[in-house]
């Protein structure tokens, strides 16, 4: 007979019964209500006895979990055929590592997310970069694939949660069911799920899901081996632990190339995770890992763990703290890893007004309180829902703000709320646990980096705003709602028909503004101009929309240049009717051009407005002088004023001494090219892994022999 797995925590020296053998499925426990305080918080915060290992198996039922994936697939499907939009084109696009698929992945492994953006915020988020690469391999860029799997993961993580659920509140199938459905259909998920990058978020909420959901079993089993306990379990653990394997093999071939080579690194990555997919907390381990390395906030996850344990399985708060010791290890390894790899934990982000508005404000603490109302708001009630809310869309917070005091103080009571209901193990304390927990990133976000508000940070915390409200609900249309499903002999859909047709209507209002919102998401020139009417004070969305008005303009432009090369090269030579009906094309696409120009500089100059130091605001508008509607004198002013408002700003440096050279070969000014020169130089000071300073200075030097790193203010005013 195989040996019993001894409990993580420390066990009563009391005598206990012994646990019902292992091929009894189903056990029977007293029935606890949620909402249950009649035992004083001291006895009940103590227990022990009653709640050691392994705790009664709980039944799942299968329709929930289908019908929550079935629908998190059917939200979504209206995002296939959508382009790459927003981070997308930073995360894809312009990622050379992901451009190069397998052979990019240990380049992945070893850089930052934003590497190719010329940023170090210390992001290190390797899996969901892998995944785009593992896409660019088979597929190439088709967006349509990534918006697929974005879709299916997302109904993955319906699934799993519809069963982590039902494990948690026992035989409350519909409460169970309904949490989740509120999760899935909530339209504040579609910056995530509709956003290909946001698949770093998917993955780290699915993970963690996972990690949950095998330590229950864990603490279920009575087995130490997962395949020695039901069938029933082979599914979940077969397929976890094959995953696990495989991403073994990725990752230690990756990261220990250098060190053992790929193939040793390779059985070695196996070797460990073979050994820990062998058990349910090994999978729980190794989901934790996976969840690392999709996002580095899962670290909040770690107080998930006990929460799960004395919210739903009664155990006493020393033996869910005990239990945190392996996953405690699994995070130091991570965080060292990270530090290996990219030679950070925290990064160096810059501090600019567009993005990090209250840390040059010094408003970060009072803006955290008034953003907190703002987010609870949002969860509630999801419109509108703009994909930005950079400065300034929601001002600062501050002493004299009536929203920043309502903020505090609404912080205040949640956290008297959340001890009340701690102590009685109540369902809506759960809630506002994990709303606390889930939203530390995006509320730290604020206090410690003074970073903007963004729809995102709540992916996971719509989880405990779900608990919160279907609770109430119950509380308030289901008459003995603090018990289990009733057994009062009437049918459950009578007694729950009030609570069933209302969360209809909620769920469906919900899923219609998610199918709604996924439209916007179509392309980026969609989704900047939807958040116009919206977001009309954000420097941040005039910039973007002003930046598709270029692009098209590019395009009118790059289209008459094209017609005009196809007239001249007509052989022997071009008619008069060719060259008249050519010359129409060609002025009716500057024309169109022109438009767009001054379309975007319309929107440049609100946004400068709005953030009269935008640097990156003031190098559009130098773009669409030199590019677009030709006007040197200008795009030179421009730049310069980028320049001003944003030293580091190479591209400027760079466009600037892109000028000078055509100038100075043109009119065979010396003193032009000492000038791109010099330009060319000071893109590479600022930033010494600008490529296209590098190139250009390499070009003139070679064409011209002219290295300038410094000339007089007289030839810089000059000019």
């Amino acid at each position: 007979m195989a040996k019993k797995k001894q409990p993580i925590g420390p066990r009563p020296v009391a005598p206990k019964p012994a646990p019902a053998p292992a091929t009894s499925s189903i056990r029977t426990a007293p029935v606890r209500t949620a909402e249950s305080s009649v035992r004083p918080a001291a006895t009940r915060l103590a227990e022990s006895s009653t709640s050691d290992l392994p705790i009664s198996k709980r039944r799942v039922a299968w329709w929930p979990p289908v019908l929550l994936a079935l629908l998190g697939g059917v939200l979504y499907v209206n995002t296939f055929g959508h382009q790459y939009a927003l981070d997308d084109i930073a995360a894809i696009g312009q990622n050379l590592f992901v451009k190069k698929g397998f052979a990019g992945i240990p380049d992945l492994l070893r850089t930052e997310f934003w590497h190719f953006s010329n940023i170090s915020l210390g992001y290190y988020r390797p899996l969901s970069l892998i995944t785009f690469a593992l896409e660019q391999q088979y597929f190439k860029d088709d967006p349509n694939i990534s918006h697929m799997i974005n879709t299916g993961l997302y109904a993955l993580t319906g699934l799993v949660l519809g069963v982590l659920l039902q494990k948690w509140l026992d035989r409350k199938t519909i409460i169970a069911f309904l949490i989740g459905l509120v999760f899935i259909a909530h339209p504040i998920h579609t910056e995530i799920v509709a956003n290909i990058k946001g698949r770093d978020e998917i993955l780290s909420f699915l993970f963690i899901s996972l990690m949950l959901l095998s330590y229950w079993k864990h603490l279920e089993s009575t087995e130490s081996l997962w395949f020695k306990g039901p069938v029933s379990d082979w599914p979940l653990g077969g397929l976890l632990g094959l995953f696990s394997v495989i991403a073994g093999w990725v990752i230690g071939s990756s990261l220990m190339v250098n060190t053992f080579g790929s193939t040793a690194g390779g059985i070695m990555g196996v070797i460990i995770m073979g050994a820990l997919s062998g058990s349910w907390l090994g999978l729980a381990c190794a989901s934790l890992y996976f969840a690392f390395l999709s996002k580095e906030s899962s670290i909040v996850s770690l107080a998930l763990i006990p929460a799960m344990q004395y919210w739903f399985a009664r155990r006493n708060v020393w033996q869910s703290l005990i239990s945190l010791w392996p996953f405690l290890i699994v995070a130091a390894l991570f965080f060292y890893q990270k530090q290996k790899m990219i030679g950070t934990l925290s990064g160096t982000p810059p501090v600019d007004w567009a993005n990090y508005p209250y840390k040059i404000l010094q408003t970060e603490k009072s803006t955290t309180f008034k953003f907190l109302l703002y987010y609870i708001r949002l969860l509630a009630l999801p419109h509108p829902l703009v994909y930005d809310y950079s400065f300034n869309v929601i001002p600062s917070g501050s002493k004299g703000d009536i929203m920043t005091w309502a903020g505090f103080f609404s912080l205040i009571g949640l956290l008297v709320l959340a001890w009340r209901g701690f102590v009685q193990r109540t369902l809506w304390g759960f809630g506002i646990f994990w709303f606390f927990v889930t939203m530390a990133p995006g509320l730290g976000f604020i206090w410690m980096r003074g970073g903007i508000f963004a729809e995102r940070f709540t992916y996971a915390a719509v989880m405990g705003f779900a608990f919160v409200l279907v609770w109430a609900l119950q509380k308030l249309l289901v008459r003995g709602a603090a018990g289990a499903e009733p057994t009062d002999g009437k049918p459950v859909p009578v007694r729950y028909a009030s609570l069933l047709g209302l969360m209809a209507v909620v769920a469906g209002l919900y899923s219609f503004k998610t199918v709604e919102r996924n439209r916007d998401w179509e392309n980026n020139f969609v989704l900047f101009n939807s958040a116009l009417p919206y977001a009309p004070t954000s420097c941040q969305v005039q910039r973007h929309v002003a930046n598709e008005w270029i692009e098209k303009g590019l395009k009118d432009r790059a289209k008459a240049d094209s017609i005009a090369n196809a007239v001249n090269g007509i052989k022997p030579k071009p008619t008069l009717e060719q060259v008249k009906k050519g010359q129409a094309l060609i002025d009716s696409n500057i024309a169109r051009a022109n438009k767009h120009g001054r379309w975007a500089l319309d929107h440049l100059q609100e946004s400068t407005r709005i953030y009269p130091n935008f640097g990156e605001a003031y190098f559009s508008m130098a773009y669409v002088f030199q590019k677009i509607t030709p006007n040197v004198d200008s795009a030179k002013y421009y730049y310069k004023q980028t320049i001003r408002a944003a030293n580091a700003y190479a591209p400027a440096y760079n466009n600037l001494g892109v000028i000078y050279q055509g100038e100075g070969f043109a009119q065979n000014n010396r003193q032009k090219l000492e000038l791109a020169s010099y330009y060319y130089n000071r893109s590479m000071v600022v930033n010494p892994a600008y490529v296209d300073g590098q190139n250009n200075r390499a070009a003139l030097m070679k064409a011209t022999g002219l290295d300038v790193k410094a000339l007089p203010d007289s030839i810089l005013n000059k000019y």
